[in-house]
Parts: structure tokens; sequence; C-alpha cells
């Protein structure tokens, strides 16, 4: 569960927001949402796009990550803005904390004054930010990459295969 709610009040309660644009690529309908970005009055900085299928451009183009799920099982879109070397600020949930691994902090679920509070960190330390960012992606290709996960695959199915012989 993405926790749009959550996303959004992150990015309220962040003493820089009038630097920040949040883009956020949205898998399905938007619309519950809105009455929300009136409320907290974050119309001018959200940008939003649904059912966006490449993705890679605009996670090039960012800064850094922000995540707020209540669950996540692995972390997928997390583990991409890794590879490009991007800080992530997310919340210690699920299989999160493997991906992230000692990269980026991470937070309690649902503190969104935390998370607002390690925003603000990278926006006004870009230093920072990109060390972070850096830490990132080599912790992705040091543990994720496909040179490291193709041969625990084999490895799996051998074991799979040689069990049914």
């Amino acid at each position: 569960m993405k926790r749009i709610d959550l996303l959004l009040r992150t990015i309220a309660m962040s003493k820089n927001r009038e630097r920040i644009r949040l883009f956020i690529m949205a898998g399905g309908p938007f619309d519950p949402y809105e009455p929300l970005l009136d409320e907290l009055r974050l119309r001018d900085i959200v940008i939003v796009r649904q059912n966006t299928a490449v993705v890679d451009e605009y996670v090039r183009a960012a800064d850094a990550g922000l995540y707020t799920s209540e669950y996540e099982s692995f972390g997928l879109s997390i583990l991409e803005t890794m590879f490009y070397g991007k800080p992530v600020v997310a919340f210690r949930v699920g299989g999160i904390p493997e991906v992230i691994g000692d990269s980026c902090p991470l937070y309690p679920f649902g503190d969104v004054t935390a998370a607002a509070a390690g925003l603000d960190t990278l926006v006004e330390s870009p230093d920072l930010a990109r060390e972070l960012g850096e830490r990132s992606r080599n912790r992705a290709l040091e543990r994720f990459s496909a040179d490291r996960i193709l041969p625990q695959y084999e490895a799996l199915y051998r074991r799979v295969i040689a069990g049914r012989a």
C-alpha cells in the first residue's frame, strides 16, 4: 500500500516545500487525493502522471526518491532509484530495510515529521544528498545487479531440477 496521503503530508511538513517539486507516478486513479492537494496547499508543486509505463527518464531527472508505503515486500521502485544514484527517503517497513541497508536513513512508518526532516536535509545539503546517492548506487550494484543475482537464480533452478530427477 503506497500511502499517497502520507507522501503528500511529508511534503507539506517540509520547511523547504517551496523548493520542492513532487512528481508522482500514480499506478492508479489519483482522484481520491485531489482534495488533499488543496487542503495541504500543494497543488502548485505536485505533478501527477497516471499509468506511466516508462519511468527511467523521470527517475534519472529526480534529485531523490520519496517512498511512504505502509508495506513493501521488496521495493523495486526504491531499487530503481538507487541504481540511478539517487538518495531515498522511506519508511522502515517490509523489505525496504533489506534493499536500502545502511545507504540511507529510514524512518518509522507514518512519521511524516521525521521523513520531512530527512527530505529537508537532502534539500539543504546537496553534497550529502550526492554522497547518499552514491552509497545507494553502490549498494544496488553490489547486492542486486544482474551479475550478482542471475547466478543465484541459476543455482536455485539447478537445485529444483536436480530435486525432480
